[in-house]
């Protein structure tokens, strides 16, 4: 690593309290829409899709994965899912490249990486989507834990603390 890293653990939190929420899911639960609300499913296409457009496609330059590219075309923002298993794959790919990816990424790094303009949202820094895109997933893991009766476990433990003498403790 470059130098300091302490957003990119962040966003590993909340991916790790993302499989917290999702934990047991069946395929029938995922793709239920109980009162027209959005498929857990379809969320999960949503938050790890998202990041995948923005991080590897516009970013990048690469492409979005196969899966999430299929299921933005076929149900964008419907609330609808298709094939839960395939995109819970997918979401496990995505996150194992993307680890990779933020893994070597410092502050620094993170802060000049410029993330393209793209349709009516203006160029903005990878920091900036970062932040974005961890309040955003604590957002959807809220509506996800409480549809499914265990608020209670949610927001999970503080894995990552930092130490430090800005953190109360000798480095």
């Amino acid at each position: 690593m470059a130098g300091e890293q302490t957003l990119v653990p962040l966003l590993f939190d909340a991916w790790d309290d993302l499989d917290r929420a999702y934990a047991g899911m069946t395929a029938e639960e995922a793709t239920a829409r109980p009162n027209g609300a959005s498929a857990f499913g379809w969320t999960l296409r949503h938050l790890i899709g998202g990041l995948d457009f923005y991080v590897n496609e516009v970013t990048r330059g690469g492409a979005m994965h196969p899966t999430f590219a299929r299921e933005h075309a076929e149900y964008e923002f419907s609330g609808d899912c298709g094939d839960w298993d395939a995109i819970a794959e997918a979401a496990r790919e995505v996150r194992a490249e993307l680890e990779t990816y933020f893994g070597g990424m410092s502050d620094a790094d993170v802060a000049a990486t410029v993330v393209p303009a793209w349709g009516p949202f203006p160029a903005t820094t990878l920091r900036y989507l970062l932040f974005r895109m961890i309040t955003h997933t604590y957002y959807h893991i809220g509506e996800v834990a409480t549809r499914r009766g265990r608020e209670q476990d949610f927001p999970g433990a503080l894995a990552r603390v930092l130490e430090g003498p800005d953190f109360g403790q000798e480095s």
